[in-house]
């Protein structure tokens, strides 16, 4: 699964920074970079440059920080039979 995709179903209807994030993401869906088959090498900077170049605000990068290592954290326990 995609990060994309991750955000949108797990944050999507939050009252939260996540949920705000996976919104936003969303309005950007045509655009927005997604990692395949849920790669996560080399994808964090590649995304966390992509919200820069967009005018993210630092609360958003940490929050996006912060989804990230729980996207990793997913993904980890999915490769592991978790």
């Amino acid at each position: 699964m995609t990060f994309y995709t991750y955000m949108t179903r797990k944050h999507i209807d939050d009252d939260t920074p996540m949920g705000d994030l996976a919104r936003d993401m969303k309005e950007d869906k045509e655009k927005f970079p997604r990692n395949e088959n849920s790669k996560i090498r080399g994808w964090h900077g590649y995304l966390y440059n992509y919200l820069c170049d967009h005018g993210a605000c630092g609360a958003c990068l940490d929050t996006f920080d912060e989804a990230w290592e729980e996207y990793v954290k997913w993904v980890r326990s999915r490769r592991n039979g978790n």
